[in-house]
């Protein structure tokens, strides 16, 4: 599938394309968030919109940075500027949009910012659903259940919003303004005892709070004339008698002279939270909220006699007001910030009673980061039994179970859907026993066995979709024994030994369908003996003989057709020479190394055999070139200072033209086809390839432009097709990563979706060219778990479920149009896979092994003729290609080998005569290159060498094609007429390609075939 998806096949481009694409744009995502969150905290509230803009929405990370865009829209939408108008208008788009594709359950707390927002814009009841839907997903939520209560207080519904904000302070003590709001809203209903428990947790918390100052206010207003409302709501159930309480602050019992003030600040607020403390040593214990929440921590403060320091610890948000007399205090302040707050207040504001793995128990909350991260027990200062740890918001990360404050047991892990990612076991705070890992479609990734935090015993990997995937035993952290790895039918995938963490013994890889691709022994980790390499398990691909690690002799690597590609030779143990051959057997380059391993002189050749070019090395770097041309009987020194630096072919002709500096490429570097056209353009700056690289086909057009960074690909990669954009990649330091797009010929996009390190990984896209989706995929790790199929209109027609997928099934596609038929294991197609029509007409018969075609594939036309034939071999042609036309009658003919194109290609005309016969080695037109008239005789015969046109052999006065007619820069009129004199074949070859008509004609005169090119 890869290969379809991303072989580079890149045409012609347009001035428009170039004009849109910024090509140096690297794509990281990461990168990308951070920016726009440090402009945001700088208040260039635009500038970071701009960068989340930035994100793709096929990005996994694209709610993010919606949802950090819809702060910077909001902070940039207040006041009743035009601006503001606009930005508001934008925020509510991006949040609808967002809401009515369904997108808020993979991003929750969208629902606390668009709630809030129509709260906002006192759209009450719509922000209320929004809450309502919200809190299925973040019913644990401090944040969210606070501005659920704020949006209740705005209604006027109190009852409701003192519920939510009890609901607040049992998930999030740390949450401070959720004690303040509660704490204000019972003073406003006449409870002065609860306001002021709360009001005093908010200012422990937070006492240079956002409401600290207003905290103090309130605390400071004498409770025997103010706060005098007659209760009407419900603060708890039962419990929490302050009526004692009540009557001492409501009779003014602490603002008398008598009353003792154990601070040096003697003022209302001091006076009455004094007293608060001072009856907490005597309040008898119920089950009230307010009793079990903030009466624990005030009786401790009681007990450890810490009232001075909390004096002036909670009126810390006064300092610029009250000046020297609260920075004096620094010393008692600090102190008791060490002493209690830090060692005592959050051991008893943390403990509550709660639901715990369904039973109400006291529990401790720990936090990390200011968030509830771990709810248990905690003993001595010690955790002990089962814990809950809690993501961000709030809901279940993990299931721990500790003993002594040390991991032991099972140990559970959740993924923000609530699913479980993960289980290991520990023992004294080490794994012990099965560790197991979950993909996210729920399916066991890997099962690990563990000792004293070591692998060991067996482990084994499974696919994505079911079935084992590799099994080995380790020993004491070490692999230790016969590594196995399988495909998703079973078929062996790789094999090898190891011993004590060292590979030992013969190994070997498999393809799909179960042929060795390479082969070799290990023995103490190092490759030792015969190593092979193979196309299909026969035909030979590479070779060499190690020992101890380093080849012996030579390292051979072939050509599909068994024609040598590579050998580079080796002298003790170190490379002395490499060559480099065509496909035809003629040397393409030799390198030559001295015997401390560096380069000394590269030679070049053309496929003709002629040397035209030779770089010599000096400690390793270029000192000079040599130019060979048939033009001169000795070769030319070359100077690497000369600007500019020029190479040419044999027969003199540019082939490369930049600059060097220094020794290194510098500034602009240009290489030519054989016909002079333009191939590649590429920055370099100090030697390494930097700036945009502009490739370019034999036609002249434009075959794709990117980006390079210190010689890495690092930007956008743009292909083009016909003139038209046809691929957008990201690349970052080489790594084909982000987002990519497949465009129609019209511009539209086809298909889309998000590559890490060059597998498909999330979710891909493709779309009808109405821009309707057609199909949606999800991917894991490469591997496709999921289908939905849509139909022209977007209705949704089916799905496929890809996992434990084994068996025969059927499925029908295009409104029932088609009925597909095939087979699975373990959610890979294996076996056959048919396509038929509403008449049971076949229209695809073909067969797979693991996931790629494999052997015979067949197409037929409406009419049931046979289309296309084509054969296979672990997913890559192999062997013949036959196209047919409509009436079922042979058009064309090739040969591949292993996905290349080798050997004869044949173009028939529709009564089955040839229309034109020529050969490939490797991609290459490589030999004569024969066109044919309907009666099938040759016409015309043109010679190619390489891909380059030498020659061509038209008819002499009796018919033979004998007269040879040499091609310049494979640039002529190719003319060949009969003995009568009439054309033959007649058209113009421009720099390799064909332009402007052209015609077969018969030896009547009649035109037998004839088409319009432009460059090819």
């Amino acid at each position: 599938m890869k290969q379809l998806l991303f072989t580079f096949a890149f045409l012609c481009c347009t001035l428009t394309y170039s004009q849109t694409t910024d090509y140096t744009f690297v794509y990281q995502n990461d990168s990308i968030l951070q920016k726009g969150i440090r402009l945001y905290d700088k208040g260039q509230y635009k500038e970071a919109e701009e960068e989340y803009n930035k994100i793709s929405k096929i990005d996994p990370k694209f709610l993010n940075a919606q949802y950090e865009k819809s702060m910077a829209l909001s902070a940039q939408g207040t006041g009743d500027s035009e601006l503001a108008k606009q930005k508001k208008d934008e925020l509510r788009k991006l949040y609808e949009d967002l809401y009515s594709t369904g997108r808020f359950p993979d991003l929750p707390m969208l629902y606390t910012t668009y709630g809030s927002f129509l709260s906002d814009q006192k759209e009450y009841d719509k922000s209320e659903k929004i809450f309502k839907e919200g809190e299925k997903y973040l019913a644990h939520s401090g944040n969210f259940l606070y501005n659920f209560a704020l949006l209740y207080i705005r209604m006027d519904q109190r009852q409701k919003s003192i519920d939510l904000l009890e609901r607040v302070v049992t998930e999030n003590p740390n949450m401070p303004s959720a004690h303040y709001l509660l704490g204000l809203l019972a003073l406003e209903d006449g409870r002065i005892a609860e306001g002021t428990m709360a009001i005093m947790t908010y200012l422990m918390v937070a006492p240079t709070g956002h409401y600290a100052e207003e905290a103090v206010i309130k605390l400071n207003a004498k409770f025997g004339q103010n706060y005098l409302d007659k209760s009407k709501y419900t603060f708890t159930k039962s419990g929490d008698d302050f009526s004692e309480l009540e009557t001492i602050l409501r009779n003014q019992l602490p603002l008398r002279p008598a009353y003792k003030v154990k601070s040096d600040f003697d003022d209302i607020i001091i006076r009455q939270v004094q007293a608060v403390v001072d009856y907490s040593a005597e309040h008898k214990m119920g089950n009230g909220f307010f009793e079990t929440t903030y009466m624990p921590w005030i009786k401790r403060l009681s007990e450890k006699n810490q009232f001075e320091g909390m004096s002036y610890y909670i009126l810390l948000s006064l300092e610029q007001k009250l000046g020297k007399k609260i920075t004096s205090k620094k010393k008692k302040i600090s102190e008791f910030y060490t002493d209690f707050v830090q060692n005592e207040f959050w051991d008893y504001v943390a403990r509550r009673k709660m639901e715990h793995f369904g039973k109400v128990k006291d529990v401790t909350i720990i936090f990390k980061n200011n968030m509830p991260f771990l709810i248990g027990d905690i003993s001595s200062g010690k955790k002990e039994g089962k814990f809950k740890m809690l993501n961000d918001d709030g809901n279940l990360d993990g299931e721990l179970n500790f003993a002594n404050d040390m991991g032991t047991g099972l140990q559970k892990y959740y993924n923000e859907k609530g699913e479980v990612n993960m289980e290991k076991n520990f023992k004294d705070n080490m794994l012990d026993g099965p560790r197991k890992t979950y993909y996210e479609n729920g399916m066991l990734s890997v099962i690990e066995n563990y000792k004293a935090d070591k692998l060991n015993g067996l482990s084994t990997s499974y696919h994505v979709n079911g079935a084992k995937q590799c099994e080995i035993n380790f020993t004491d952290g070490e692999r230790d024994g016969k590594l196995t790895c399988v495909y998703a039918n079973g078929t062996k995938k790789s094999e090898s030994t190891f011993v004590k963490g060292k590979m030992n013994g013969p190994f070997a890889y498999y393809n799909e369908a179960g042929d060795v691709t390479e082969s070799g022994t290990y023995a103490n980790d190092e490759l030792t003996g015969a190593y092979k390499e193979f196309y299909d398990g026969k035909v030979l691909k590479a070779e060499a003989i190690y020992a101890d690690g380093k080849i012996q002799g030579s390292y051979k690597r072939y050509y599909p057709n068994n024609t040598l590609e590579q050998e580079n030779v080796y002298v003790n143990g170190k490379l002395s020479k490499a060559i480099a051959y065509y496909a035809t057997g003629k040397i393409s380059t030799e390198t030559l190394y001295n015997d401390k391993g560096e380069m000394e002189s590269y030679a070049y050749y053309d496929a003709d055999g002629n040397k035209y070019y030779e770089e010599k090395y000096r400690g390793g770097k270029l000192s000079s070139g040599v130019q060979y041309t048939s033009k001169s009987a000795k070769p030319i020194e070359l100077s690497i200072a000369k600007k500019p630096f020029s190479i040419k072919n044999f027969d003199s002709t540019d082939r490369v033209v930049g600059e060097f500096e220094k020794g290194v490429k510098n500034k602009e570097w240009k290489y030519y086809f054989s016909s002079g056209q333009m191939r590649l353009k590429e920055m370099y700056k100090q030697g390494l390839q930097n700036g945009l690289t502009y490739s370019y086909n034999r036609n002249g057009s434009l075959n794709s432009v990117s980006n390079f960074v210190n010689d890495s690909l690092s930007g956008q990669y743009e292909g083009f097709d016909s003139g038209k954009r046809d691929r957008l990649f990201s690349y970052v330091a080489g790594h084909q990563t982000g987002p990519y797009k497949a465009f129609y010929p019209d511009g539209t996009v086809s298909a889309e979706g998000y590559l890490i390190d060059g597998d498909v990984s999330y979710t891909k896209y493709n779309y009808w060219q109405n821009g309707t989706v057609s199909r949606i995929d999800k991917y894991i790790e490469d591997e496709l778990i999921l289908s939905e199929f849509y139909t022209p209109k977007g209705e949704k027609e089916s799905t496929l479920d890809f996992k434990n997928k084994t068996g025969k099934f059927t499925e029908s596609r295009f409104g029932n149009v088609i009925t597909q038929t095939f087979n699975m294991v373990n959610g890979a197609y294996n076996g056959k896979f048919e396509e038929k029509d509403k008449t049971g007409t076949m229209v695809a018969d073909a067969d797979f092994v693991n996931n790629v075609r494999h052997n015979n594939y067949k197409s037929f036309s409406p009419s049931g003729q046979i289309f296309n034939d084509i054969n296979y071999y672990c997913g890559k042609k192999n062997g013949v290609e036959k196209s047919y036309d409509l009436l079922g009658n042979l058009r064309i003919y090739q040969e591949y080998l292993f996905g290349d194109e080798f050997g004869k290609t044949i173009r028939y005309y529709q009564n089955k005569n040839k229309l034109a016969e020529y050969n490939y080695l490797d991609g290459d037109l490589e030999g004569d290159y024969t066109y044919f008239n309907q009666k099938g005789e040759a016409v015309v015969k043109l010679f190619y060498v390489g891909d380059c046109l030498k020659y061509y052999m038209r008819k002499d006065k009796n018919g033979e094609l004998t007269e040879k007619v040499p091609v310049t820069l494979e640039t002529a009129e190719i003319v060949s007429n009969y003995p009568n004199g009439k054309p033959a074949i007649k058209y113009n070859m421009i720099k390799g390609s064909i332009d402007g008509t052209f015609t077969i004609f018969g030896e009547d005169g009649k035109t037998n075939y004839e088409a319009q090119y432009k460059n090819g």
